[in-house]
């Protein structure tokens, strides 16, 4: 099984622990990719790769002359008619490092101006003509990416091309220690949909339809969060004293000062040092406490507005790919906001739920201009979803997988951008903003999600993956055991041996 990995610096880790773990289960020859000289360091250092090379352009490569650059651009309009999409474009204006804003609270008027549109595109094909190079030579039978950024989805694009399947492993939502190998360019989840879809014509019955029958029981008696609500990211911004920890300082130096901060005219998740200097960091401190501050001082408790009648609608984390990429019509969020609130009836009430990891991130002036649209309802950011989504007309989000959770509970739910579960029974998927008013004006009207709908749902889930614990360093720091490595790799030769 040949393994080609295109990580990024904190990816690193993860894909070591994927390459390690199928190392001890079958014969595995790896292949790391990288964009940043630390992280091909770090891919040396680690040792579990067979090879490891480091694909960042020279600047001297990036800035060059007009005549170069419209040979340039012409080579990628020629990739777009190969590949058969116009993609160039949309795939560097969703990319959040391109556009200099790592997190929302980067002001982007402290941030220089260096991936300009001539600058942007002679990287992009920089990296494209280096990757097919690296894909051709490695002829690899999968590839382990992430597409939340425009490179790994330049890499996802060349490898579909070639019929070489490339994703991740995920975990499965409401269904613990399962994973999903996902190989589709954005959240695709094409198993899940077959599955769903399949459930016609081959509905469950005894012990799997006790299983399902009981899990979501279990779901509702102990309103379960996702697993990434357990950890230290799903507070918001750490507090001072945190940020006085010497681990923290003594990252934030490197950051500051440290080799790879001089990279950023060549590496687009690269910022100038400057941007992370501790007055910086104070300044964004304080302007993150400020807004959390305005926040919690224009919330609502729920008993305020209980018997109301309202739709809901959870602030989604950004930036983000499921934002970004998979609602990149509505990834205005605040404006997004606007015209869901003007569409729904004078006797409605519009309930708008912050997503605790962005305490402390997201803009002051995202809140001032909520606060101040007359119809909308701050909720507690602390509030138990579950009880605001029990209690709504109507769930509305771009690709949150509370519309799953409003179908287990029977409440309708409204999809604007493009996921796996937007054409399952309970869930609306609005094709433009017409639409949408159609669906809000009388949301009573709109048909909920029955107990076979949620079963249904959770079924096919289910049926989609399989047993095991996905590397994820991210949100859990565990280590792939044996079975699940075993698990793994009868995926990939799976996918291997069909494509």
């Amino acid at each position: 099984m040949k393994l080609l990995l295109f990580s990024f610096l904190p990816q690193v880790a993860e894909h070591a622990t994927y390459i390690s773990a199928l190392k001890k289960v079958g014969s595995v020859q790896s292949l790391l990719l990288t964009m940043d000289p630390e992280a091909y360091k770090l891919g040396q250092e680690i040792g579990a790769f067979d090879a490891v090379k480091d694909i960042l352009p020279e600047q001297s490569k990036i800035d060059v002359a007009d005549k170069e650059l419209s040979e340039t651009t012409q080579s990628l309009r020629d990739l777009e008619d190969r590949i058969g999409s116009c993609f160039i474009n949309r795939d560097i204006l969703m990319d959040r490092y391109f556009r200099g804003q790592q997190r929302l609270d980067l002001d982007l008027n402290t941030v220089p101006l260096i991936w300009t549109g001539a600058r942007t595109k002679r990287f992009m094909y920089l990296i494209y003509k280096r990757l097919e190079e690296e894909i051709a030579a490695f002829d690899p039978d999968f590839i382990f990416l992430e597409t939340s950024y425009a490179p790994g989805r330049m890499a996802w694009r060349l490898a579909h091309e070639r019929g070489i399947p490339a994703g991740v492993f995920m975990p499965v939502r409401f269904w613990p220690e399962r994973l999903y190998l996902e190989t589709g360019i954005g959240y695709d989840w094409r198993q899940a949909r077959i599955a769903y879809n399949e459930m016609t014509d081959r509905p469950m019955k005894g012990a799997e339809l006790s299983k399902v029958k009981q899990r979501l029981q279990t779901f509702i008696h102990e309103k379960e969060k996702p697993v990434y609500m357990q950890t230290d990211h799903a507070k918001g911004s750490p507090g001072f004293l945190m940020r006085l920890h010497p681990a923290r300082l003594l990252a934030s130096l490197n950051i500051w000062l440290g080799k790879r901060a001089g990279t950023y005219r060549r590496n687009p998740r690269v910022l100038p040092g400057k941007v992370f200097s501790p007055l910086a960091k104070y300044v964004r401190y304080r302007a993150g406490l400020k807004s959390k501050r305005y926040l919690l001082t224009h919330q609502a408790s729920f008993e305020t507005y209980r018997t109301k009648k309202y739709a809901i609608y959870l602030l989604h984390v950004q930036p983000e790919l499921t934002v970004e990429e998979m609602a990149f019509d509505y990834q205005d969020q605040v404006n997004t906001l606007r015209n869901i609130l003007a569409s729904l009836p004078a006797d409605m009430y519009l309930v708008v739920k912050e997503h605790s990891p962005m305490l402390g991130y997201r803009p002051l002036e995202v809140y001032s201009q909520l606060v101040h649209m007359p119809g909308i309802i701050i909720a507690d950011t602390h509030e138990d979803s579950h009880k605001l989504i029990t209690h709504a007309s109507v769930v509305v989000t771009l690709t949150g997988t509370v519309a799953l959770e409003a179908v287990l509970y029977g409440i309708p739910a409204i999809v604007l951008g493009s996921v796996y579960f937007d054409s399952f029974n309970g869930i609306y998927k609005p094709e433009n903003l017409s639409e949408l008013k159609k669906l809000l004006s009388n949301p009573e009207k709109l048909s909920a999600a029955t107990e076979e709908d949620a079963l249904r749902t959770l079924g096919s889930l289910l049926r989609a993956s399989k047993p095991g614990i996905p590397a994820r360093i991210d949100v859990r720091s565990q280590e792939i055991d044996l079975e699940s490595a075993k698990v793994m790799m009868l995926e990939l030769e799976s996918l291997a041996k069909d494509s």
